[in-house]
């Protein structure tokens, strides 16, 4: 495990080595796919042990994975669609996203609800652009995470790409950007 000197402090930081986000060195669980550094060892090379509460499945390299045909189908499917592929452990459902776009919060206000008490009432607002959706972060005590980083402000997040909210992945799909 590579350990780094953060640009933003003296603060030492590590990859996980299943979704690439960055982390503090001293932190044993990812907080974006929830990979287990304390289970780290006695793994074949390339083998990662599955998230808590997913049953791992053996691909053909012998190693465990995570089980997303059912949200990469989904997505597929909707491919050139502007909308967002809303998987969470119970469920995965793709949801149209308007050009004025859409909000997403636990609030029964917004358009997409997740019930969940780390989310808050207005959570974060999703439009769609040419290059993909901005998603910008309203507030929330628990932002959404991007690629590992917390989403502050407003981002453009690529076609294709996702969002963690609070263990909620948003998948945006659409037109690729030109």
């Amino acid at each position: 495990m590579e350990l780094t000197r953060s640009a933003r402090g003296s603060y030492e930081t590590k990859l996980c080595p299943r979704c690439g986000a960055e982390l503090y060195a001293d932190m044993s669980v990812c907080y974006g796919c929830l990979y287990d550094f304390t289970r780290d060892v006695g793994h074949a090379p390339g083998a990662l042990p599955s998230p808590a509460g997913v049953a791992p499945s053996t691909d053909a390299l012998g190693g465990d994975t995570e089980d997303l045909s059912a949200a990469a189908s989904l997505a597929r499917r909707r491919g050139r669609e502007v909308g967002v592929v809303v998987r969470t452990a119970s469920v995965d459902l793709w949801v149209p996203v308007p050009g004025g776009g859409t909000s997403v919060g636990r609030d029964p206000s917004n358009d997409v609800v997740l019930h969940s008490l780390a989310v808050s009432r207005r959570h974060l607002s999703m439009v769609p652009t040419p290059d993909g959706m901005e998603v910008e972060d309203l507030g929330s005590k628990n932002p959404a995470t991007y690629r590992g980083r917390d989403v502050a402000g407003r981002i453009i997040v690529p076609y294709g790409d996702e969002i963690d909210l609070c263990g909620c992945r948003l998948v945006m799909t659409g037109p690729e950007a030109s």
